[in-house]
């Protein structure tokens, strides 16, 4: 079978619900040193979530979170590998070869596939990158062989109800997978144990009222109307919680995100350089505001601001197309994206408020909701 699954058919699965179990507890920080720490994730089976953005694949087991890029290339002999490549981090050498099928991930595939994609369909059960990218994910966190699973992930809030289900059937089974990073082949097998999948923007929500062992922290934020905006690289979620409750009608997600910010930012050096550039190739240039041409440094910083500028001001349309803010105790602003966009959207919501590390929020929520399931 593809993706070197194993099918099991017995697999357990456990799907999203609105709220968090009704024996939690608020607890000190003492309590939570008390319950294991971090030396609580050390154990045959972890909890981890993985969040797959249309950016950047997010993944943490309950130390820090890590990264790569969401780009996937066909891999290929390297006919030369410098010796002298300094302070390369592993995750920018990655490669990993599923069944007969060798693939190049993230900053590698940028630098060396001559064919890389970005691309991540609405089904991600039918979609290989979605997979390929999992499954890479899943081989990061693998410590041992027969390494155990239970795992929390997102879909975008569109695709939730209609895709969560064959999803989460996707990742029952076994897998093996041989990974290279940075130069180093490792076999890697392991199962997933259980796997829940919620809307994106609810792990936002999770890592603010849980800790990190998954008990609750705060009572206050779980009995508030919250509006969770989460912008990303090619969507924006929004996703309402009225005390914890997941509201459907107040839900839904744009097509509006930093690739906006990227195409509007790659028409103007078309027009003035008349060069071009992939998607993925100007994120760097986004952040740093500046382009390399013909070995000078060039000032993009003006047509950056303007394209943020641009950008938020269609979001903030799109938001108020459905929410009022007035009604939310508390507007919560996450992704990738938050922390560009947030100088530009907080004058328009007075109750908005940028959360801590808005990239990695969405899969610390995961991490923590794990936690929460699977420890009792």
């Amino acid at each position: 079978m593809v993706w070197g699954s194993i099918p099991d058919k017995d697999r357990k699965r456990r799907r999203f619900s609105d709220g968090i179990s009704e024996e939690d507890e608020v607890i000190s920080e003492e309590e939570e040193h008390h319950l294991g720490g971090d030396d609580a994730f050390d154990r045959s089976v972890k909890n981890v979530g993985i969040d797959l953005g249309y950016g950047y694949v997010k993944f943490i087991d309950g130390k820090e979170p890590k990264m790569f890029p969401s780009v996937v290339g066909y891999g290929n002999s390297q006919k030369y590998k410098s010796a002298l490549q300094l302070d390369l981090n592993p995750l920018d050498d990655l490669q990993i070869k599923i069944g007969d099928e060798h693939f190049f991930i993230g900053d590698l595939a940028i630098r060396q596939s001559e064919v890389a994609s970005r691309s991540l369909g609405k089904d991600r059960s039918q979609d290989k990158n979605a997979r390929v990218l999992m499954l890479t994910a899943l081989s990061l966190l693998s410590s041992w062989d027969k390494q155990g699973f239970n795992l929390v992930t997102g879909l975008p809030t569109n695709f939730y109800a209609a895709f969560a289900e064959e999803w989460e059937s996707t990742l029952n089974g076994e897998f093996k997978t041989k990974m290279k990073i940075g130069g180093k082949t490792q076999e890697r097998s392991f199962q997933i144990e259980e796997v829940t999948t919620l809307p994106q923007p609810f792990g936002t929500l999770y890592d603010q009222v849980l800790n990190s062992v998954g008990k609750v922290v705060d009572r206050d934020l779980t009995d508030s109307k919250i509006g969770i905006v989460d912008i990303g690289f090619k969507t924006t979620d929004l996703a309402v919680s009225d005390g914890m409750e997941f509201i459907n009608p107040l839900s839904f997600s744009t097509t509006t995100g930093l690739s906006n910010v990227n195409r509007l930012v790659n028409e103007k050096l078309r027009h003035e350089f008349k060069i071009d550039r992939e998607e993925h190739q100007l994120d760097d240039c986004i952040n740093s505001q500046k382009i390399m041409v013909a070995g000078k440094s060039e000032d993009i910083s003006s047509w950056v601001r303007e394209a943020l500028q641009t950008v938020s001001d269609k979001i903030s349309v799109e938001i108020e197309s459905k929410w009022d803010y007035r009604d939310f105790d508390t507007l919560l602003l996450t992704g990738g994206g938050g922390e560009m966009l947030y100088p530009y959207l907080k004058d328009k919501f007075p109750n908005l408020v940028l959360v801590e590390d808005p990239q990695t929020a969405n899969v610390r929520g995961y991490q923590k909701l794990a936690n929460n399931l699977f420890n009792a």
